[in-house]
């Protein structure tokens, strides 16, 4: 159990002339798993994953994403963004592709991300001051600091 078989698809001739091919039982060719998942862009409460299509002749209809082993999504597309994430926590994220026909391949190999904090101590976090000017007359510019108490601009 621990080896996976191989059958070669000798065609409707049997002529000998065979087209290698890992089958699932039923003649099928199965998907292979997505592979170089990826995380192209993390904030406080997304992120933004991509991943390589499965090598092989098998037509690929779509990805499952799934959190923890329980699906959360589906795309058709070879990038997905999760939102609504707390901050500062981990996730760990697996793909699957599936085929026309409801077949799952295996699932890719596992991404492990952990979402920015929201600590205002945190340089990846932006910070807004109101500045009240020299008078202090209460009459107030909203700006961007760059840390050191001057706007930006």
């Amino acid at each position: 159990p621990a080896v996976a078989s191989a059958q070669i698809n000798s065609g409707p001739d049997n002529s000998g002339s065979a087209t290698p091919g890992i089958t699932n039982g039923g003649g099928q060719t199965s998907i292979g798993k997505p592979e170089r998942v990826k995380v192209k862009d993390v904030q406080p409460t997304m992120v933004d994953l991509s991943w390589k299509a499965p090598e092989g002749d098998a037509e690929v209809a779509g990805y499952n994403i799934y959190y923890n082993g329980d699906e959360i999504a589906s795309t058709k597309k070879n990038r997905f963004t999760i939102e609504g994430l707390s901050p500062g926590t981990t996730y760990t994220y697996t793909i699957r592709a599936f085929g026309v026909g409801d077949e799952l391949s295996p699932p890719s190999k596992e991404v492990s991300v952990t979402t920015s904090s929201l600590d205002a101590t945190d340089p990846a976090v932006a910070s807004a001051q109101i500045n009240s000017g020299p008078d202090n007359s209460g009459s107030a510019t909203p700006g961007i600091t760059n840390g050191g108490g001057q706007t930006s601009i």
